[in-house]
């Protein structure tokens, strides 16, 4: 979901009068996953409709590998932590916030480190509106890591913090209603993210060819990280390999904490290891191929507040299959993929059926997911509706329909 500049023929919103609004992250490396993503992708589209829009991040991250891009229009500000970096806290910080003032609006990106709740007690001050995006940290599986440290956070500051908030933001109605069990019972806007159209898909690679022709792909694109069900995926591929011989599961993604060491022990201990192609981190060029190759998606995530990929493969023609963990029921409403329950048995049945469909039937689902994405899933939805959001906030419109209560 690499950013692109805006096409001619998209339009700018005629904001009177001007808006400015601060977008507060964690980072934009590629490695923080779909939090940096959603956080610079909105950014930038932002400022293609004509929002005056500043970010502020942490420095010090914990790769030096690439970067999402920001729009040149965009006043982008790193705030270096004092102390550790995942505490958050930067002693330099009220004074880039008040470097950066006024602000219509404040809109945090994440819970749980110091610099967003020192965003939230500028915006409080200041009578600015606050919007918190949770990114789908208070989903269940996301609280039980590190749990007691998130227990003792929610009481020192981010229940408050949430509380106080003008509005938080979810993504999809199952995450809205996760927020409601804890609690929470001011406004929710759900609006998703988006996915831009793809750049001309190249051809299909060589690299996976065999001495009968080219093999079929099934692809994992995603962090390497114990949460993501991949040891389950491993354990259903095993079960269905021999059976599809011809196909070869491409897991491809950042290893964080060295889990890749982990999941290619399990691939040699199951036996698969000539089934199972690990191809580390890919951006640009490296990423489209791999969805050129690729004929089925899987995203295996027991939790995922939205799962960037689902789209990212739909809108280049790939079906998928996605946990119950991922709110992608319209996988099945509109017949481009499988919306199963996590786990291993779950797994190997839908891969089982659909690696037994014929290509025309693989392609066919794909071009319905191609026209669900571009009818609901573009950034410049997701933009129009952020708009209208902050508007709402500072009484410049009725509540949207988006808003839940």
């Amino acid at each position: 979901m690499m950013w692109s500049p805006i096409t001619e023929n998209a339009s700018r919103l005629s904001l009177e009068p001007l808006m400015r609004v601060l977008q507060v992250g964690d980072s934009l490396a590629v490695e923080y996953g779909g939090t940096a993503a959603a956080c610079a992708e909105l950014t930038n589209q932002l400022a293609h409709c004509g929002v005056d829009v500043s970010v502020i991040t942490l420095g010090g991250s914990n790769g030096s590998g690439p970067t999402w891009p920001l729009d040149p229009a965009v006043a982008a500000n790193i705030c270096i932590p004092t102390g550790p970096r995942r505490l958050g806290y930067c002693r330099g910080m009220p004074e880039i916030l008040e470097s950066l003032a006024p602000q219509n609006v404040v809109h945090v990106h994440g819970l749980w480190r110091l610099h967003y709740l020192q965003s939230a007690h500028f915006a409080r001050a200041r009578s600015i509106p606050l919007i918190v995006s949770v990114h789908g940290m208070l989903l269940g599986g996301a609280l039980r890591q590190r749990a007691a440290l998130k227990r003792v956070s929610r009481w020192l500051f981010q229940d408050a913090m949430l509380r106080r908030a003008h509005c938080l933001h979810a993504t999809a109605s199952a995450e809205a209603e996760a927020i409601r069990r804890l609690g929470f019972q001011g406004p929710i806007a759900v609006v998703p993210w988006g996915v831009h159209p793809p750049a001309p898909s190249p051809s299909p690679s060589q690299s996976f060819a065999s001495d009968t022709g080219p093999r079929r792909v099934v692809l994992y694109l995603g962090r390497l990280h114990p949460t993501k069900g991949l040891e389950p995926l491993l354990r259903a591929w095993a079960q269905v390999r021999e059976q599809f011989a011809a196909w070869r599961l491409v897991v491809a993604g950042y290893d964080e904490g060295a889990y890749r060491s982990t999941l290619v022990a399990l691939a040699t201990e199951l036996g698969i290891a000539e089934a199972v192609t690990f191809a580390g981190p890919a951006q640009g060029s490296a990423r489209e191929q791999l969805f050129a190759d690729a004929s089925l998606v899987v995203l295996p995530s027991p939790a995922e507040n939205f799962g960037f990929v689902v789209p990212e493969a739909l809108v280049r023609g790939i079906p998928v299959i996605a946990t119950q963990g991922a709110p992608w029921s319209s996988l099945v409403a509109e017949a481009c993929g499988w919306w199963i329950p996590p786990g291993e048995s779950s797994l190997a049945a839908a891969l089982a059926e659909a690696l037994s469909q014929s290509p025309k039937t693989l392609h066919d689902m794909g071009e319905q997911g191609r026209r669900l994405v571009r009818d609901r899933y573009t950034w410049d939805r997701v933009a129009t509706s952020m708009v209208e959001l902050y508007e709402w906030t500072l009484g410049r419109r009725v509540e949207p329909a988006f808003v839940q209560r």
